[in-house]
């Protein structure tokens, strides 16, 4: 059988492409997997994060009860306080990730 210019076509090699092809979307769709899942787990590290800094800072500003309120509205839960002073020290777990902050409340001379 002829195809096009001088491309010959042998019985053997009918459908060959085929598996070629199962293989590249298998690999992208892999590659999309795992891209959507490091995505993911980068979100959570960045909300975690931010659960720890507004429960830090209205820790130093408020105490315990509001670093509680304010990790709980950002959708995480207070797993440590601590405070010395003037610095509190908060750590957050939202979903899974954990994340820790620090802040310190400077009292005016006004």
């Amino acid at each position: 059988m002829m195809f096009g210019t001088g491309t010959h076509l042998r019985v053997g090699e009918r459908g060959a492409a085929l598996p070629l092809l199962a293989l590249t979307i298998s690999f992208f769709l892999l590659m999309a997997v795992l891209l959507v899942g490091i995505t993911g787990r980068s979100v959570d590290r960045s909300r975690a994060q931010a659960a720890a800094d507004a429960a830090a800072l209205a820790g130093a500003l408020e105490g315990r009860t509001e670093a509680v309120a304010l990790a709980t509205m950002n959708g995480g839960v207070l797993i440590a306080f601590s405070t010395d002073g003037t610095t509190v020290s908060v750590t957050v777990s939202v979903d899974d990730v954990r994340a820790a902050a620090t802040a310190e409340r400077r009292v005016s001379s006004e």
